[in-house]
């Protein structure tokens, strides 16, 4: 199978994709698309916009959260047992819920009113969802599923990273950064992280 994963040249949303790929020992390739050609680009992506996953140069597959389930089934780190694939599906959900509000103060809001729209995220939004993952991560021993590292995990830690990445304030969520260290700790994480293929190193 040969996978190729496409976003813009730069770190985002590909990012999470990536580190499931790497995780799971999905081998792919990353195609980093320059803003200047996007234009061009646009009229051929099927919702135009990106990522997308391109199989076998056959089946392009769009919407993070669809790739991110396929890569984390071909992975091994999708929840077989029904219930608790629907479970880690809920959790992403909620994650994406906070992912929305992130890119929506960091890139659609005028930077004079940023400091208000965070604000609100942070005691909103934010807050809410952590907190009940709080109780998640402590009812199942320090993942969101328990007794394994899944997608969720993942996802999860990509976007405390970024949050934390803007001063955003979690010390009252010590169940989810203990999470993050556990992610980040684990083997193939760290030699991501480590590597070029981490577009955040960079920056």
């Amino acid at each position: 199978m040969v996978v190729e994963i496409a976003y813009f040249a730069g770190p985002g949303r590909a990012e999470v994709l990536k580190l499931i790929a790497e995780v799971g020992q999905v081998e792919y390739t990353f195609k980093g698309i320059p803003r200047e050609e996007w234009p061009n680009h646009k009229v051929t992506c099927r919702y135009g916009q990106l990522p997308y996953l391109k199989i076998n140069d056959e089946t392009t597959l769009y919407q993070t959260i669809a790739i991110a389930r396929y890569l984390a089934q071909e992975g091994g780190l999708y929840p077989t047992d029904r219930l608790e694939a629907s479970a880690s599906e809920e959790y992403v959900a909620a994650i994406d819920d906070i992912i929305a509000g992130f890119v929506r103060i960091f890139f659609r809001t005028p930077e004079e009113k940023r400091e208000e729209e965070l604000k609100a995220f942070s005691e909103g939004i934010l807050k809410t969802t952590l907190v009940a993952f709080e109780k998640v991560l402590e009812k199942n021993e320090g993942n969101l599923v328990k007794g394994k590292l899944t997608w969720a995990d993942l996802v999860l830690y990509d976007i405390v990273v970024n949050i934390q990445s803007k001063g955003a304030d979690i010390s009252y969520a010590q169940n989810v950064l203990k999470l993050k260290e556990t992610v980040a700790a684990h083997e193939r994480v760290k030699a991501f992280l480590e590597s070029d293929r981490n577009l955040r190193k960079q920056q």
